[in-house]
């Protein structure tokens, strides 16, 4: 089952959303920040901010603690418990609309509840194909592939929240040619939470779109049993070019010559620390390669 991708909506990607996360292993830098860390699948095409895709997860429901609006003045709360800081706390709301999406379609959705500020959009597969499905009425969306053999898989269906907006009063649906799909499309809140700050005053928590990239990053990784957990891992290291050069090339020539001194000492990638949020604390490692 994969999802498609468009780079220049690579921001759209950052709210976590999720308690689980993708798989471990990850491609070389920057490529962490274009395929979302915090998702269990992948973001793909245009129009979601605050947004997340999944696929073959349950999406996120309320939290318990879950308000309809923010108090404060820059319209982000603290985290309680149980919600990772920089993820927003999401209250569904009313009732899902469902339909059956076989070549082209699309939904008013410019009159939710009030307190709406995004639409969840869930999608099914019925045959095997391609569905595109989002605000833009050109056809800039997120798309989802099946192929035969997810159709008899355990996946999930796969969701994406878009934000309401006075234009994107509208989803637009397609399928590729003699596809189908199962579509639910849910009016939700969310309330944007502020990052964390450790004893060191690091900030921790989830990248997103309000306040960008923090000190220590939400993600997953590995213990030193091989099993997958979750942890913080430093932007520093994040950005790092490789271990040896933090930084970033500054020229072309740089470039190759940094990368050509990667790939032969490093053939296989690199492991870096992960972190409880107090940034000293190694709960395990997180490869890139």
């Amino acid at each position: 089952m994969n999802a498609g991708f468009s780079e220049q909506r690579s921001t759209a990607i950052r709210a976590g959303l999720v308690a689980e996360v993708a798989a471990p292993r990850r491609q070389r830098p920057h490529w962490w920040r274009a395929v979302g860390l915090l998702t269990v699948g992948v973001l793909a095409g245009a129009g979601a901010t605050s947004a997340a895709f999944a696929a073959g997860g349950v999406a996120p429901i309320a939290h318990p603690a879950a308000t309809p609006t923010a108090s404060t003045s820059d319209g982000l709360i603290t985290a309680p418990p149980g919600v990772v800081p920089g993820t927003p706390i999401i209250s569904l709301l009313g009732s899902p609309r469902s339909l059956v999406v076989d070549g082209s379609s699309s939904m008013d959705v410019s009159t939710g509840p009030e307190a709406a500020t995004h639409v969840r959009v869930t999608v099914t597969c019925l045959t095997a194909g391609t569905t595109t499905f989002g605000t833009d009425a050109g056809g800039n969306n997120a798309s989802f592939n099946c192929e035969e053999a997810d159709l008899a898989d355990s996946h999930g269906p796969s969701w994406q929240d878009f934000e309401i907006t006075s234009s994107r009063g509208r989803l637009y649906f397609t399928t590729s040619e003699a596809a189908k799909a199962a579509v639910s499309v849910q009016f939700v809140n969310q309330v944007p939470t502020r990052f964390g700050v450790n004893a060191n005053g690091e900030t921790f928590g989830a990248i997103n779109d309000i306040q960008g990239q923090p000190d220590l990053v939400w993600m997953s990784g590995t213990d030193n049993t091989g099993q997958n957990i979750v942890g913080y891992g430093r932007s520093a290291d994040l950005d790092a070019f490789s271990p040896d050069h933090p930084g970033q090339p500054t020229n072309p020539a740089e470039a190759v010559r940094l990368q050509a001194e990667r790939d032969q000492k490093y053939p296989n990638g690199w492991d870096f620390p992960l972190y409880e949020s107090d940034g000293e604390t190694q709960i395990g490692t997180f490869h890139i390669g």
